[in-house]
């Protein structure tokens, strides 16, 4: 697959899917979080969370995190597999988006969802390196999207 070809399938795959797992640390202790996300044209994820999650504390500490995407739908492991997987694993920057800085689709999804989880606040993964995993002779390796 072509670094263009890699790209286009990176960018396919997030808006294709609504769920990210989130990893964060306080920096002693790991933490996974299933989040439901939405993507912009830069392919920033964004996600809606209560203030006191544990991941968004962690972010609160620790901007840095890494985030996982995929279709659940994947070929069977076998020694001989040779197979591109269906997902992406990210590095990213976490923040808070401070609600002056919210776009025209951040608003449109509060007013659509009226969150019930008080104190939310939106929060903005800014990828810095995409990498997709592959099975060669049944080893998983990944390879950098540029």
């Amino acid at each position: 697959m072509s670094s263009g070809n890699e790209r286009d399938f990176v960018e396919a795959l997030i808006r294709r899917n609504r769920y990210l797992v989130l990893s964060s640390t306080n920096g002693k202790d790991p933490w996974a979080a299933p989040l439901e996300y939405m993507a912009d044209d830069k392919l920033n994820l964004y996600f809606f969370s209560t203030v006191d999650s544990r991941h968004a504390c962690d972010i609160e500490m620790n901007e840095k995190v890494a985030v996982a995407i995929f279709d659940s739908d994947q070929p069977e492991y076998s020694a001989d597999l040779s197979a591109s997987l269906n997902g992406v694993q990210i590095e990213a920057t976490a923040r808070k988006v401070p609600e002056n800085e919210y776009s025209e689709a951040i608003i449109a999804a509060i007013e659509a969802l009226k969150p019930l989880m008080p104190p939310y606040a939106v929060y903005e993964l800014r990828p810095r390196t995409f990498y997709l995993p592959k099975i060669t002779k049944g080893v998983n390796v990944r390879t950098e999207v540029k």
